[in-house]
């Protein structure tokens, strides 16, 4: 059981599920049922898509430190138990969002996310570093997803901040799993960023997008929401403790450890999510 649970990845699609209910709780404050079978569907069919990537990706992982020790090529699952289970969490997930919601298109978008990870991403990031586009998209839809549920509109305000705040969150974080095992990157053949940079250049790069990704962060304190001051207060500091940790880290450089910054960039992310929820929830009551 544990090596299925890894298989399919669960602590990271359990944030895609936070994503989601992140961004049907932006759109209504009211978490009815029909939100949370949402949520339910694409975490579903995120598992599956983790599973389905974990066997598309069974000869790279081998080869890899980091990741040979993954179920699929530790030999803890067989290729034909990891497919099985990839079609069965999909199938389970999509049929969910398409019988038990009235709106199809969560569901629709949902398979267009399966399609754009396992479609496009998995096998492009084995041709070109630009395959980062569509996983970034793919990245992003979740949270568009649940917003969608949640009656938001399509095209607005919160809809573009939520989708840029995910698109521009998931370039670090890309790039710092790149930095942190850069050196099996660098002997590996899957292209990368560091076959073309130096890692001092990519360090560099870091400037422009942890300062997008903190001006689209504060944006969202504006949001004409019945937001307590508490809150928006909350999301500045949470943002602007976000980019003071990585400009002294790109100022001192006192060390070559990526992990603290992985964290730090995932924590934000998460805190950012909560606040605003709790806000959203609390400033409709």
């Amino acid at each position: 059981m544990i090596a299925r649970i890894r298989l399919a990845k669960v602590p990271l699609c359990l944030l895609i599920g936070s994503a989601v209910l992140f961004g049907a709780i932006l759109a209504d404050p009211v978490v009815s049922p029909q939100i949370l079978l949402v949520v339910g569907g694409v975490f579903l069919v995120a598992t599956g898509a983790a599973s389905l990537n974990s066997l598309q990706e069974l000869g790279l992982d081998g080869k890899m430190g980091r990741t040979k020790d993954r179920p699929l090529p530790a030999g803890q699952l067989t290729p034909q138990q990891a497919g099985r289970q990839a079609l069965l969490l999909i199938l389970g997930g999509l049929l969910l969002l398409f019988l038990k919601t009235s709106d199809p298109l969560p569901a629709v978008m949902t398979a267009s996310a399966v399609i754009f990870y396992n479609g496009i991403y998995t096998p492009l990031k084995k041709i070109t570093v630009l395959a980062i586009i569509p996983g970034a998209i793919c990245g992003a839809l979740p949270a568009y997803i649940g917003w969608l549920a949640g009656g938001g509109e399509g095209f607005g305000f919160t809809a573009t901040l939520l989708l840029a705040l995910f698109v521009l969150w998931q370039i670090p974080h890309f790039w710092l799993i790149l930095l942190r095992y850069r050196d099996e990157y660098v002997a590996g053949k899957l292209p990368n960023l560091l076959q073309q940079f130096r890692e001092n250049t990519l360090k560099r790069l870091f400037i422009t997008w942890i300062g997008a990704l903190t001006f689209i962060m504060l944006m969202f304190a504006t949001l004409p929401y019945p937001l307590a001051n508490v809150v928006r207060y909350g999301v500045i500091i949470n943002a602007l403790c976000l980019a003071g940790i990585f400009f002294a880290w790109l100022k001192l450089r006192t060390s070559d450890d990526y992990r603290l910054l992985f964290v730090a960039l995932n924590c934000a992310l998460l805190g950012h999510m909560v606040i605003l929820a709790v806000g959203r929830v609390v400033g409709n009551q």
